[in-house]
């Protein structure tokens, strides 16, 4: 797979449509700086799908637009596409060229196309990751990335191998999952803090249920009574309305009476209207015409005004022409008499001009002869000076190869003797460095068990720690249940404390009475508050005993005497009070009765009392049998005799059924306290057991703070461990580079000894040589400085007569140019005057033409003021006439207005009698009205709370003062129940299904977070051994090569810092031959040129990447390592399409293919490319 064509139009320097054919192998890419090769690189960058503009060496993105050139106007677009050959199908595509293009417009718009097919930024990524061919691939290297390679953060090279390790798409997959994992675990904490919510909303909901219920019973006694009130009042209203209507109907009719009279005089005004209206208009239409007069004599006027002035102007501009005339006619004849002076003047200058002509053109021929001869002699010396400076140049060349050879040979004699020294140095060395090895090997065995030793130790203790915070989590979960638990208890004792204290559902006597225990000393307690029921018959029982439910107990009638005496002096209210002296004995059914399933007990049997409330129980409930179903009783033979009740609430009493389940709800009086009690001792349970988690969970985060510290000091044990390891293992890695390096160096430093002596001896050949050479040369470049000097004087010499003919021919153009300046001068003001003279002869005729049309024009003017004149005396007696006639039909009209004022004083004085009479016809009406609306309100306030109309007959017991009473009681109930939330039923339904679907919702969160914790192990665990074996390859590679390229030295990488290899730092050592260097920093650009390319061709062993571009990458290096890097080019390029961007020369030898990139036109680049064989 490599790149076959590259397209730019627009993009950068590239104005035109240039297209790059790529093959395989190796392309040089050459042309002088600023040119635009690197442009190449941004384009292919670029249309890999690269974001950041300062990579593209751009202020903005919109930089990478052409933005014109002299002559060659901006662009608004740019678009590049590329083109990759999938011969090995590498890319998950089933096409053999993929091409993929982008296109920019200066608005900031982008667009992205694969095969031209519209497509996202999103695709190219996922088409080439993990191929080695993204923007950030390690594909593009730039000499500037050489020092963000090899510097100390190493961001740039860890992606290389995270690139070349192919673990990208496991990063992406993970940093997805782990946005999931965030997702679900906040989307947990919030489903657990709503269940916990909902769960205290559903008690809630409950509580306000059972006072909904309570409140729809008052609300239909409400109803009830407020229908029998409106229907009192309604028909109180219509009693009222009888006696109104009749004095509407008297009223009425003398209404009708006194209309007739009024209409008749009505008649005979409307009569004089009429007169009136009439002549109303004929006194207008005699105004107007009127007005008509005076305005045609205003008209007149002003028109003999405007033509009198006319005339007075006409004679103004008469008087002028006649001045303009006499004028011009004396202008006319002093232009005549210059007119013959300028002929004269031209007719002299005409010789002089002749004369300076013949002269010049003299002295042209003249200056055209020398000026050819010195430029001949100018071309001689050109050549004679470039011959002598090309011998020069070669004579110095070799002078300088001549002092070079001499400083070689010494530098090469010294270096053997240096050389020498140092082996034996090392040597000793060595034997050192063996023995240090041995050492630290030893140790390193020794730490690696204390490793182990504790990786167990702190395995142990943090599987206990999470068995602790786990425990720590249960214990957390029930804490917040008892609370929650606590909260609904809490709520329902308040509601019952509310019930007792205030005694809600007794009478209002009742109410008092056991609301001041203090002043009642007497009373044992209600009948509600002695008995025991069960809370499953509580219902049933209630609805038994009736209002004896509501009934005060006390020992004998004494006590309820006085209890009724102090009620009565309150005003307490009604009061029904049993005393336990007086009650009869009961007659109990002597029957006995078969069990069944329909059948639950006997009353007396089911309710639990006091012994001295047995009696009080006997009388309430002693023939009375509880049932499942009233139906499955009235069949019971058995029962026959005794008062039953079912759980619904239905009643037989002496074979009657009363249904009391619709119309009497049970209002909980039977066991309130005891109830309250219950909740009392439930709320002291769950305290102890609040209590008791609390304490438990203090111990549980005791035990997890020591074992956290256990677990902390085995993590830092360890990290100390591994610390040492890693300083023996740099140790040792140092001792092995360093024994490396000195058996290396030793080798290389008796190659280089050998090497030496050879270049001393062929340089001192060379040497003898070229001391040759420079002495011919010497003598050849004195013979051109005496040829040169000779030509120099004779070019001195005619420069100097050739300056002053130049000089003379100038002065003959001057003068001819001034004589012919004269002559023009004069020419011009002759035809000047000419043309003045010409106008003044067509100014005379129009002066003559514009005096005939004033005096016409003044004729006219004088016509039309005697006509005007005489027309204006004739309308003068006619207005006269006119304003005496209207002065007589203003009287008439004056009159008849009079007779029409007297008329509408009659009418209005018997309006007055009419209004009076309909002001008492409207406030009767009014007061019908406002009973039928009183009617209408209380109709409509009845069927707007209930949806029912008044009936027309009704049977209503009270009066309308007791039913007042009566609801003021209902509605005081329904206040001091409070607010009510209307919907509360629906709402506890919903309410309930919410927590169940959050219930479920909680369970399947975490099953997810499970899952994708899973996920995120599998993922790193792939991800690590991926990224672990493609270093340790990489490793390898990165030693022999950089042997390779140095001819020695030690290369080596290691990760450092973090112990997950997906973390850590990775750290690269690279020592050339000769050198000891602790850091990357000492190494000259050439070196870290090298040591970077050697990584680069490392990871190209492990994971070839389809191309590789290196823009500028060998400038540092010497021909000496150009040709290895060459060598290494070729050695790759059957797998990696090389496009190198160079200004070496051996780089273009070693090229099957070269592009050079041109500037012809200052900001446009052009191609030229040549194939190499």
């Amino acid at each position: 797979m490599y790149i076959s064509e590259l397209t730019m139009h627009g993009f950068k320097s590239f104005a035109k449509k240039d297209v790059v054919h790529f093959g395989e192998g190796i392309t040089a890419i050459v042309g002088p700086n600023g040119c635009g090769k690197t442009n190449i690189v941004d384009a292919i960058r670029w249309v890999l799908g690269e974001q950041k503009y300062s990579i593209l060496r751009s202020g903005k993105m919109e930089d990478i637009i052409f933005n014109g050139a002299k002559n060659v106007k901006p662009l608004s677009v740019c678009e590049v596409s590329l083109t990759v050959h999938n011969n090995k199908g590498k890319l998950p595509l089933e096409y053999n060229d993929i091409e993929i293009g982008r296109r920019l417009y200066r608005s900031g718009e982008s667009e992205y196309f694969m095969n031209r097919t519209p497509c996202r930024l999103k695709d190219i990524h996922e088409l080439f990751i993990d191929t080695g061919m993204g923007s950030d691939a390690y594909s593009v290297i730039e000499l500037k990335m050489i020092e963000q390679i090899l510097s100390e953060t190493g961001d740039d090279r860890r992606r290389m191998f995270e690139e070349a390790s192919g673990i990208n798409k496991y990063k992406m997959q993970k940093r997805s999952t782990l946005k999931k994992f965030e997702s679900t675990r906040s989307d947990l904490h919030r489903v657990n803090d709503l269940i916990l919510e909902v769960e205290a909303k559903v008690k809630s909901l409950s509580l306000q249920l059972k006072r909904f219920e309570r409140h729809s019973k008052l609300l239909d006694d409400l109803k009830t009574k407020e229908i029998e009130l409106a229907f009192i009042q309604t028909h109180a209203y219509k009693s009222d309305l009888h006696p109104l209507n009749t004095r509407i109907a008297e009223l009425n009719h003398l209404r009708d009476s006194n209309q007739t009279e009024e209409s008749e005089v009505e008649k005979k005004l409307i009569s004089f209207q009429s007169v009136f209206k009439s002549q109303q208009d004929e006194l207008e239409r005699y105004r107007k015409q009127l007005n008509d007069y005076n305005n045609s004599r205003e008209s007149l006027q002003s028109d003999i005004i405007i033509w009198k002035e006319q005339s007075r102007s006409a004679q103004a501009s008469l008087d002028r022409l006649l001045l303009e005339e006499k004028k011009n006619n004396q202008k006319s004849k002093q232009l005549n008499n210059h007119l013959v002076d300028y002929r004269k003047s031209i007719n002299s200058l005409k010789p002089k001009i002749d004369s300076c002509l013949n002269q010049f053109k003299q002295k042209q021929i003249e200056f055209n002869s020398k000026d050819d001869q010195l430029k001949n002699i100018i071309s001689d010396l050109d050549i004679m000076q470039d011959k002598r400076w090309e011998l020069q140049k070669k004579l110095s060349d070799k002078k300088s190869m001549y002092d070079t050879a001499g400083v070689i040979i010494n530098e090469k004699r010294n270096n053997t003797l240096e050389l020498n020294n140092k082996v034996s140095e090392k040597r000793i060395e060595l034997d050192s460095i063996l023995k240090d090895l041995r050492k630290y090997q030893l140790k390193k065995k020794a730490t690696l068990k204390k490793i182990d030793k504790n990786k167990i130790n702190l395995n142990i203790n943090s599987d206990e720690l999470n068995k602790l915070e786990k425990e720590k989590y249960n214990i957390d979960v029930n804490k917040n249940k008892t609370l929650s638990s606590l909260d609904a208890l809490d709520s329902k004792n308040a509601f019952y404390e509310e019930l007792v204290n205030a005694a809600e559902g007794y009478p209002k006597g009742v109410r008092d009475v056991l609301s001041n225990k203090n002043i009642f000393k007497d009373i044992l307690g209600t009948v509600g508050d002695v008995l025991n029921v069960d809370q499953s018959i509580s219902s049933s029982i209630e609805i038994a005993l009736g209002d004896y439910a509501k009934c005060i107990v006390v020992k004998n009638k004494k006590d309820a005497i006085n209890i009724l005496e102090i009620a009565r002096n309150r005003n307490s209210g009604r009061i029904m009070i049993i005393p336990l002296d007086s009650l009869p004995s009961v007659k109990y059914v002597n029957k006995s009765i078969k069990s069944n399933k329909n059948i639950i007990g006997r009353a007396v049997d089911l309710v639990k009392v006091s012994p001295k409330y047995k009696s009080l129980l006997d009388f309430l409930l002693g023939n009375i049998i509880i049932v499942k179903d009233m139906k499955v009783a009235m069949s019971d033979k058995n029962l026959k005799g005794y008062d039953v009740i079912d759980q619904d609430g239905a009643l037989l009493i002496k074979g009657m059924i009363i249904d009391r389940s619709s119309s009497k709800k049970s209002l909980g009086l039977i066991g309130r306290k005891k109830k309250l009690s219950s909740i009392k001792e439930k709320i002291k349970t769950e305290n102890l057991l609040f209590h008791k988690l609390d304490k438990q969970l203090i111990k549980v985060c005791e035990a997890i703070t020591n074992k956290e510290k256990y677990v902390k000091k085995y993590q830092v044990d360890l990290m100390g461990l591994s610390k040492d390891l890693m300083g023996v293992n740099d140790l040792l890695d140092g001792l092995e580079m360093q024994k490396s390096t000195l058996s290396e160096s030793i080798a290389g430093s008796d190659a280089i000894i050998s090497q030496n002596q050879k270049d001393v001896k062929s340089q001192t050949i060379l040497k003898k040589s070229l001391k040759i050479e420079i002495l011919k040369d010497d003598r050849g470049l004195e013979k051109y400085l005496k040829k040169i000097m000779k030509t120099n004087s004779e070019l001195s010499k005619i420069q100097s007569t050739r300056d002053n003919l130049h000089q003379h021919l100038q002065d003959a153009r001057i003068n001819h140019l001034n004589l012919e300046g004269q002559r023009e001068n004069i020419i011009f003001q002759e035809s000047t005057a000419k043309d003045s003279i010409q106008e003044f002869i067509s100014r005379k005729s129009e002066i003559i033409r514009e005096i005939k049309d004033i005096k016409e024009s003044e004729k006219n003017l004088k016509r039309l003021i005697s006509v005007a004149e005489k027309k204006l005396t004739d309308i003068n007696s006619v207005v006269s006439k006119q304003e005496s006639v209207l002065s007589l039909k203003q009287e008439a009209t004056n009159d008849s207005y009079v007779i029409i004022e007297e008329m509408q004083a009659q009418i209005r004085s018997e309006q007055k009698n009419r209004e009076s009479l309909m002001e008492e016809l409207k406030n009767c009406e009014l007061k019908v009205a406002d009973l039928d609306q009183r009617v209408n309100f209380v109709s409509e306030r009845i069927f707007d709370s209930y949806s029912v109309k008044i009936p027309n007959e009704m049977i209503v017991d009270q009066t309308e003062n007791e039913l007042n009473i009566g609801i003021e009681r209902i509605e005081k109930s329904i206040e001091n129940i409070g607010p009510i939330n209307m919907v509360v039923k629906v709402e506890h339904e919903e309410e309930n299904e919410r927590l169940l679907m959050l219930t479920e919702q909680r369970d399947d969160l975490i099953k997810a977070e499970k899952n994708l914790l899973d996920t995120i192990q599998e993922i790193d665990k792939v991800a690590r051994e991926k990224f672990q074996n493609t270093f340790d390859d990489i490793g390898k590679n990165f030693e022999k090569l950089f042997t390779m390229f140095f001819e020695g030295g030690r290369g080596s990488l290691r990760l450092e810092g973090d112990p997950d290899p997906l973390e850590a730092n990775i750290g690269i050592h690279a020592q050339p031959p000769g050198k000891r260097n602790q850091s990357l920093r000492q190494l000259s650009a050439g070196e870290k040129a090298l040591t970077a390319i050697a990584l680069l061709f490392s990871i190209y062993q492990v994971k070839p990447s389809p191309y590789c571009i290196l823009d500028e990458v060998d400038a540092p290096l010497d021909d000496v390592n150009i040709r290895k890097f060459t060598r290494v080019l070729n050695s790759f390029s059957n797998d990696t399409q090389f496009i190198v961007v160079t200004h070496n020369k051996l780089t273009m030898e070693s090229a099957n293919y070269l592009y050079g990139v041109t500037m012809e036109k200052k900001g446009v680049s052009q191609l030229v490319s040549a194939k190499l064989d």
